[in-house]
C-alpha cells in the first residue's frame, strides 16, 4: 500500500473541498443569504442551514 506525499495529499485535499463547494454551492448560497446582515444571531437564526452545509461537505 502507497502513502501520499505531503504535496499530493494537500492537493488532493485542495480539489476535494472545491468539488465540496460547487456541489453544495446552492445550501451554501441560503446559508449566506440567512446570515446576510446578522452578527451574533447567526449563530441560532440560520442553525438549520449550517447544519445542511455541514451535512453536504461531509458527504
Amino acid at each position: 500500500m502507497a502513502t501520499l506525499s505531503r504535496r499530493e495529499e494537500e492537493l488532493l485535499l485542495k480539489q476535494t473541498k472545491s468539488y465540496a463547494l460547487k456541489a453544495c454551492d446552492p445550501i451554501v448560497k441560503d446559508f449566506a443569504d440567512c446570515a446576510t446582515g446578522r452578527t451574533v444571531t447567526v449563530a441560532w437564526a440560520c442553525r438549520g442551514q449550517w447544519k445542511r452545509v455541514q451535512e453536504c461537505m461531509h458527504q
